[in-house]
């Protein structure tokens, strides 16, 4: 609810403020929504940003979609994923498949496969049936400033403008909770002064390519991970069949202006495509950017919470930033609504707390791990690196209960209800299910 003062200054009152509309904000606000919370989304851009970013789905967000009713959406304009993922040479180099992951067979029968779906259509899906929600609302080109903690709420301060119009208009909003969802440079993170620790990748500079070509005519499975010290690669579909389109996402040297990148790209796909020369592709975006592994140093302040990359970032590789972005959602999904409710509010500091405690422990403890692993695993020579990576290729192909375990690790699904001493896996290092699995093999 909003009313204007004297000063033409607009206050509006929610019960929660989500700053930041990429797919984790839409989510949050969506299945807060959901529960009857009234939720008001802010946003600094004027539409969904297009880019090439994360579109990878794990069964463990996907049995989050069924539950807010958007699974068949993201199916329809997506890929499902059911044959796993490839790890082979370049195709320049032998071409040759080195090992496979299978699709996983959930315990109970439930979902069994990923989907895969460019992260700007995703949040076209997720607003689509956030919008239909009357307690649901987003402001465009709605530019965070600062915030304000009192006793019972938070206030918080943005500037509006309209469809570039140079004149811009303070507003200001107080809300029981706020939730940052405002990416990497998060401005909520910064205005609090919570730390943001970790390195930037500077080996390699990484890009995001969308590309049309038909790589299944070739031999190339919709998930493919590409082994090499210069040339690796990973290569997956972004869309539905009919859509047909792929990601590429590689590096090239640091040492490479951005403005020659264009100069050097036909090269870098001459030796990453398949198939007869010369080659018929379509680029449909570029997105070059450096890579990072950082997380806040505490996932809470007060009634301000910290989600998605926001919280943490980690290289692409592996596919684990957004699944990790949207698990933070789904766990404070269930906290959250006991932090509003009369029965529960007095306890709020103790439900946020259990929130920043589970999902902070699996980042570090969890995530963190494999990113490194699964970037190091591509293109890596260090001699310990390489020994682990044949270990773990040898143990795939000799052993076809490693690879149906290995899968598994993705299938968890989430509880209802959090105890204190409950830990979200998001997934575990793959040298942690060597070690397992050897020992397990032998006590059989």
């Amino acid at each position: 609810m909003g009313k204007e003062g004297a000063d033409a200054m607009v206050y509006e009152n929610h019960d929660v403020i989500i700053v930041g509309g990429g797919p984790v904000g839409l989510f949050c606000g969506l299945v807060l929504a959901q529960k009857g919370i009234d939720v008001l989304v802010l946003e600094a851009e004027a539409d969904i940003v297009p880019s090439p970013r994360a579109l990878m789905y794990f069964p463990i967000v996907l049995h989050e979609f069924t539950k807010a009713g958007i699974l068949d959406d993201v199916l329809a304009a997506g890929y499902k994923n059911q044959s796993g993922l490839t790890f082979r040479t370049p195709a320049s180099g032998t071409n040759k498949i080195l090992a496979q992951i299978p699709p996983g067979k959930p315990a109970d029968g439930s979902i069994d496969y990923g989907v895969q779906l460019g992260q700007p259509a995703l949040c076209a899906i997720v607003r689509k049936h956030a919008l239909l929600l009357p307690n649901f609302s987003i402001s465009y080109l709605t530019r965070f400033c600062s915030l304000q903690e009192t006793d019972d709420e938070v206030e918080v301060r943005a500037i509006c403008t309209s469809d570039g119009i140079e004149q811009e208009k303070e507003r200001r909003y107080s809300a029981r909770f706020a939730i940052a969802c405002d990416g990497a440079s998060s401005p909520v993170r910064k205005s609090l002064d919570i730390p943001f620790s970790g390195y930037t990748w500077r080996d390699w500079r990484f890009l995001a390519i969308n590309i049309r070509y038909d790589f299944s005519a070739h031999g190339y499975g919709a998930a493919n991970h590409i082994i090499d010290p210069e040339d690796w690669a990973v290569i997956v579909r972004a869309s539905n069949e009919e859509e047909g389109l792929w990601r590429i996402a590689t590096g090239i040297r640091p040492d490479i202006p951005v403005e020659e990148i264009g100069q050097w790209l036909p090269q870098k796909l001459e030796r990453l495509l398949p198939g007869p020369r010369p080659l018929a592709y379509e680029l449909a975006a570029v997105n070059p950017y450096w890579a990072h592994e950082t997380v806040a140093g505490r996932y809470v302040q007060g009634r301000v919470v910290l989600c998605g990359d926001a919280a943490h970032i980690n290289n692409p590789l592996t596919a684990l930033g957004l699944t990790t972005g949207l698990v933070d959602v789904a766990v404070l999904s269930r906290l959250l609504p006991r932090a509003l409710s009369p029965a529960h509010s007095h306890r709020w500091p103790q439900l946020l707390d259990r929130y920043a405690h589970l999902r902070r422990s699996d980042f570090v403890g969890n995530v963190q791990k494999q990113a490194l692993e699964g970037k190091l695993r591509m293109h890596s020579t260090d001699k310990k690196v390489v020994a682990q990576r044949e270990d773990f290729f040898n143990m795939l192909n000799k052993s076809p209960g490693f690879g149906m375990f290995v899968a598994s690790t993705m299938m968890e699904t989430l509880p209802e209800e959090f105890e204190m001493g409950f830990c979200v896996r998001t997934t575990v290092g793959i040298v942690v299910m060597i070690v397992y699995w050897k020992i397990r093999a032998s006590l059989l």
